[in-house]
This record gives structure tokens, sequence and C-alpha cells, in this order.
């Protein structure tokens, strides 16, 4: 899996589904559990229930002290705060707080491809 690939999704993706399925820009507050309605057929419901399952994922990381997951995610790409910032909040060096994003990265898209797996949803992080 490649990391890369999972910073895109969120820098660029992420967003835009919010701003679709919700009709509003993407915050902290909107990264919350929600409801996966596989019910429903089309288009429009399939993007739903992606932005679901990835607000989901995103809000029932792990957020300790030694896998700040959860906030690394949120503060890097919901909120874009900088590097240096993010550093600051969760203490650690430059190289630490950069191994631990990829470390959050990995395991925001193995919670979410397993998620998707269960609702038989399409889209994966390869």
């Amino acid at each position: 899996m490649n990391a890369k690939e999972i910073k895109n999704f969120l820098n660029q993706d992420y967003p835009k589904l919010a701003l679709l399925t919700t009709g509003r820009c993407l915050s902290e507050s909107s990264v919350k559990p929600i409801k996966v309605n596989i019910s429903e057929k089309g288009v429009f419901a399939y993007y739903q229930n992606v932005y679901a399952l990835v607000s989901t994922t995103i809000a029932k990381l792990e957020n300790t002290a030694v896998h700040p997951y959860r906030t690394l995610i949120i503060e890097r790409y919901v909120k874009h705060t900088r590097l240096k910032d993010v550093e600051l909040l969760i203490g650690y060096r430059h190289s630490a707080t950069c191994k631990r994003i990829n470390e959050a990265l990995l395991c925001f898209a193995n919670e979410y491809n397993k998620q998707a797996d269960k609702y038989n949803l399409e889209f994966r992080f390869q």
C-alpha cells in the first residue's frame, strides 16, 4: 500500500466527497461515525457510503500518546495544519512525526479496506 496514494485521496478526494455528499466543506466536526446505508443504490448513494466509511474509519482510529493516528490525520489532512505545528502538538521530532504520519495513513487504509469488505464497497486502497 502506497502512503502517497492515501495522502492524495485525503487531500483531494475526501474534501470533494464531503462537499458532494453533505453540501459543506470538510471540517474537524464532520469527522465522526456515520452509518453506512447499503440498502440504497445508485452513484450518489455509493459516494455517500464511501464518505461515511472514510469518516467513520478516521473517527475510530487509535489516538494514544504512542499512536496519535486520529490526531495526525485530522490535523494534517482535514485541518491542513503545518507539519511544524503538528510536531509541537504531538511532541515528536520531525522524523518521528513523519514516520507516525505514514503509520497513521497505513493504519487508516487497512481499517478502511476491512470495513469496505464488510459493506462490499468497490473503492479500496491498493
